[in-house]
């Protein structure tokens, strides 16, 4: 309990930080369905869009080399805002060039804040605080969906862009008010070199690769979740403001994190994950079953985010407790890169098979890949 209150200020940062985009969240897909035609058009759009965020993310160590943790932090700030004066506008191009600037400043600022965690957080701790960290940003995911697609349908088109500006400057002040700029990474632990190279030595570590596949898996769900729903809702003649409302409640499933941190701790991560992956994918089947009864399909769809939800009480604990604490940077940098992965793979997978089948068969995919972290899921060491 001294750990929750000690931890607990740190924790309300990720709050602030993640209340930033969170009010856009589906904000940007109906946006994009409105700008592109079709959810397969928006599929290619986010694809493009996505291409840019795995060399994104690969830069971030060597810009941290050059100019620090707190200036790397600044620059990611800067991005946020200026992606969202993008987002803004009507036009494509500059709807696109916004989105890879908002993929630039999330991927840069979860790169250094993880490295503020690692610095911060005793590993042994680190248990602990990833639930706390999560329930946090999630109870800005739960209320920033809905809250953003009524501001802009019911209040004015322009209020969720300018609370996120407002958000990302909070997110600022906060940083400041925790001193977080006066901390520094030693020397020894700045990257070096072509961060290009990291990937070999990431991917030859069992232990790294598989939380990054694990990892990969439950994000590229996540992702589904969040592009598609409010899609799927707008077109199945639900509305918009009910798929933006399955979002916030499926995101809200995230509450129960610490009772699935407390899971994994007293019968094991592996097994909380093995659980999450085969109900996340067994529900996942359901909702393409019931999609022709919309109604059906979409509270389906928000139970089934209870199995992803599970997956998110394992927080980063694969990982760092993984990574040698000499090369935290480097395979921060490339461990990252899981949610550009998911960010390209998922919209330009869905790309190729909307052209060929009718929006529900996201349904479909997204349990299979689920599928694949049950399978590779049995493979986290049983002391874990």
């Amino acid at each position: 309990m001294s750990n929750f209150f000690r931890y607990l200020p740190f924790a309300g940062f990720f709050f602030v930080c993640a209340s930033a985009r969170a009010v856009l969240l589906s904000v940007l897909p109906l946006k994009a369905l409105s700008l592109m035609g079709n959810a397969q058009l928006v599929s290619v759009l986010f694809f493009m869009v996505s291409a840019c965020g795995v060399a994104v993310s690969l830069s971030v160590p060597m810009i941290l080399q050059r100019i620090g943790l707190h200036r790397c932090f600044l620059l990611s700030v800067f991005a946020m805002v200026a992606s969202v004066v993008l987002l803004w506008t009507e036009a494509v191009w500059s709807f696109a060039a916004g989105m890879v600037l908002h993929v630039f400043g999330i991927t840069s600022m979860e790169v250094v804040l993880s490295l503020y965690i690692m610095q911060r957080i005793p590993r042994r701790q680190l248990p602990e605080f990833e639930p706390l960290r999560m329930v946090s940003a999630i109870v800005a995911l739960s209320i920033g969906p809905w809250l953003g697609v009524y501001l802009q349908s019911r209040v004015a088109d322009w209020l969720p862009y300018l609370i996120a500006i407002g958000g990302t400057v909070a997110t600022l002040i906060y940083f400041r008010w925790l001193g977080l700029q006066q901390m520094s990474l030693p020397e020894r632990l700045l990257p070096a070199g072509n961060p290009l190279r990291h990937i070999g030595r990431f991917f030859l570590q069992p232990r790294l690769r598989l939380a990054w596949g694990l990892i990969l898996t439950r994000s590229s769900w996540w992702m589904m979740f969040i592009i598609y729903t409010p899609i799927y809702a707008r077109e199945s003649g639900l509305g918009e403001l009910m798929g933006a409302a399955i979002v916030s409640i499926g995101s809200a499933w995230t509450l129960t994190l610490p009772f699935w941190g407390w899971f994994a701790r007293r019968y094991s991560l592996r097994r909380l994950m093995y659980m999450g992956f085969t109900v996340a994918a067994g529900m996942s089947l359901l909702v393409f079953a019931a999609s022709g009864t919309p109604t059906v399909a979409i509270v389906l769809l928000a139970f089934t985010a209870l199995g992803a939800t599970m997956l998110d009480g394992s927080g980063h604990v694969l990982f760092l407790r993984a990574v040698h604490p000499l090369e935290r940077s480097e395979m921060t940098g490339v461990f990252q890169t899981y949610r550009d992965v998911a960010n390209l793979a998922v919209p330009g997978f869905f790309a190729v098979l909307l052209k060929f089948f009718a929006l529900p068969v996201i349904f479909v995919g997204a349990a299979g890949w689920m599928l694949v972290g049950t399978f590779f899921s049995r493979y986290i060491p049983r002391r874990m």
